[in-house]
């Protein structure tokens, strides 16, 4: 059950990155890949499992069958993700699935309550991450598992260029990093569990790659519908880390790599594994 504090905690920041429908659709394909996986090798029936930035609760669903007759905890920053993981959770019968708006600076549950803690791309939009960690330590019981997993936007690509295409990716770091948040978060949260206090870290990397005409196209109305004409360009336009004019010629130049044979765009991701000792 949830203790301690029955207040949001204001100090993270809004998502810079917004909730549009093409970033939904995204993330019900993660929660159909392989790359959410990753946890459950780790969970068994009984556990008690915190789901931080939870969104709209698909790879929660995973979590909670796994753990059955254990609980799952989601959290999120925003209502209205909270609100569509609690309809997910109603649909597919998962009454061991809670979810509630929820700063991960401040978590509204007791010390030692958790066996495992799930932080997915979460971290990398946060300013203080030392908070967050710190936080999601408390909460856990000694010898739980925290399970981290983040973008590396250099790393990211699409494949042909076309000169532009880059410059994308580009645009996509330095608007985290206005926001305060770290876009290379998924080499770097290594250092940050260990400075956290975490044990046994274990990293890995992968990537969520778009290759098949549907892919391609879900990749293409993501960058398009999402990224350059919804809330990340008005924010990008706002903290200076792009233009009207910029945002216009990537866009041209991402109708023309929709377009070629060799198409392919890959998203990498850091994961770290750690213990509470």
């Amino acid at each position: 059950m949830m203790a301690r504090s029955t207040t949001t905690n204001t100090s993270t920041p809004d998502y810079t990155m917004g909730y549009g429908d093409e970033f939904i659709r995204v993330l019900a394909r993660y929660a159909k890949s392989k790359h959410s996986k990753y946890l459950i090798p780790h969970l068994r029936p009984g556990l008690q499992v915190l789901d931080v930035g939870c969104g709209p609760g698909f790879q929660a669903m995973d979590f909670a069958e796994a753990i059955a007759p254990g609980e799952l905890f989601g959290i999120d920053i925003e209502p209205s993700q909270i609100e569509m993981a609690q309809q997910l959770a109603e649909e597919r019968g998962h009454d061991n699935a809670t979810f509630a708006v929820a700063d991960v600076v401040d978590l509204p549950f007791e010390e030692g309550f958790f066996d495992v803690a799930h932080c997915g791309g979460v971290l990398g939009f946060l300013p203080d991450t030392a908070a967050a960690l710190a936080e999601i330590k408390r909460t856990l019981r000694p010898g739980g598992l925290v399970v981290c997993r983040d973008m590396i936007v250099e790393s990211c690509f699409a494949h042909p260029d076309l000169g532009l295409t880059f410059r994308g990716w580009e645009m996509l770091s330095d608007l985290i990093a206005a926001d305060d948040g770290h876009p290379q978060m998924g080499k770097d949260i290594k250092e940050h569990l260990a400075n956290a206090g975490f044990e046994e870290i274990r990293m890995s990397a992968s990537f969520n790659m778009y290759d098949t005409p549907e892919e391609i196209e879900l990749f293409y109305q993501l960058v398009k519908g999402w990224f350059l004409e919804g809330d990340p360009a008005s924010a990008a336009k706002k903290y200076g880390a792009a233009t009207d004019g910029l945002l216009a010629q990537v866009s041209e130049t991402l109708d023309i790599w929709r377009s070629s044979p060799g198409a392919v765009a890959g998203i990498a991701f850091g994961r770290a594994l750690a213990v509470r000792p």
